[in-house]
């Protein structure tokens, strides 16, 4: 221990005080040149970011005393400010459609329409012709008649009077939506005054179809006895069926005991081999054909409406005058009405049949 060598402490070099380094304040670099923007947003990265700063912070510097008090601005405090768009047209919520007068036909009026009247004839008895009993003897002699029916012009007609201003100011324009629909408007009565003749002229078949769950034999029944009625009467076989809405819908719901459609949709094929009876469209309501008949379902039919006829033996004759107009100066408005004549002629009875529903 007495040998031991001694070890001297490492000497330790004295630390010289710095003089503190102030606060620095924060470089504010001026508004970026639009040069100076675009090369940064080429470069991108921290490099536009930075640059992005740099001008926002510029342009919080550059506010002025009236930007830096305003406050937030929603869409309710500048109702003055905010356009309302009109989308036109008006919504429609009628079909203009005329589906009686499409499956009989208009016809035009006889005369170039200038009376109030015309002259349709029909058969009420036809000669005849039978076996000669005996060589001279005498032969069937019957007197022919022709009627002389009698048909009256009815006359159809609306209007309407618009303001100067509704003409003028209204857009969409208001004038021609509401022409237009007038115009629709006649050709939806004129429809409902077809379909009123049919109801009136139809005579009755006497038959009566109970519409029955999955069991369609009263309804083929109902078709067939009308059908052998307008046969045996006439010598001719139906060709069209005229129904309400809810007829319309109980033909469709038809099914057979096995609970399938007896007028299948035209695109199941599966079915068709299977009833074919007639075919079915739940979008067309006039296109399907039970039992071969041409279906016209009007909603100008009273409920319960069923008919089966020939088509050529109902008769509408129309001739549509169009637009008439008349300025009012007095109260600066505008008169329009739209107008027509039209008569309905049941031929033959005989040849139209209702069926009652139960």
């Amino acid at each position: 221990m007495e040998n031991a060598p001694v070890v001297e402490a490492a000497a330790v070099e004295a630390t010289i005080p710095t003089a503190p380094i102030p606060a620095q304040a924060k470089r504010n670099f001026g508004m970026p040149s639009a040069g100076e923007y675009l090369a940064a947003m080429h470069i991108g990265g921290d490099t536009f970011r930075k640059v992005n700063d740099a001008f926002i912070e510029a342009a919080k510097a550059r506010q002025t005393a009236l930007q830096a008090a305003a406050g937030d601005v929603a869409t309710t405090d500048t109702p003055g400010l905010l356009p309302v768009p009109v989308l036109g047209p008006v919504f429609q919520d009628l079909n203009y459609i005329r589906p009686v007068v499409a499956a009989v036909g208009a016809r035009a009026m006889p005369d170039g329409g200038n009376s109030k009247t015309f002259i349709r004839p029909t058969w009420t008895t036809h000669p005849s012709v039978a076996s000669q009993a005996s060589e001279l003897g005498a032969v069937s002699a019957t007197t022919p008649v022709i009627a002389s029916n009698v048909i009256s012009k009815t006359t159809l007609a609306g209007q309407v009077t618009l303001s100067v201003q509704d003409v003028d100011f209204t857009s969409p324009a208001a004038m021609e939506i509401i022409l237009r629909d007038l115009a629709g408007q006649y050709l939806l009565k004129s429809d409902d005054v077809a379909a009123d003749a049919i109801v009136a002229g139809a005579s009755a078949s006497g038959s009566t179809w109970t519409v029955t769950a999955n069991d369609p034999s009263s309804l083929i029944a109902a078709l067939y006895d009308a059908a052998t009625d307008i046969l045996t009467a006439t010598n001719f076989l139906p060709d069209t069926i005229f129904v309400s809405p809810n007829v319309w819908k109980s033909l469709g719901g038809q099914l057979d005991a096995d609970k399938r459609p007896i007028f299948p949709y035209t695109g199941a094929a599966g079915l068709m081999g299977i009833n074919g009876a007639g075919t079915a469209n739940i979008t067309q309501a006039n296109t399907y054909n039970p039992f071969g008949l041409n279906l016209v379902a009007d909603y100008n039919f009273a409920s319960n409406t069923m008919i089966v006829a020939r088509a050529t033996a109902i008769e509408f004759y129309e001739q549509v005058r169009g637009l008439m107009s008349l300025e009012v100066p007095g109260t600066l408005g505008r008169q329009f009405s739209y107008y027509g004549y039209v008569a309905t002629f049941i031929a033959d009875s005989d040849q139209v049949k209702s069926i009652a529903i139960a």
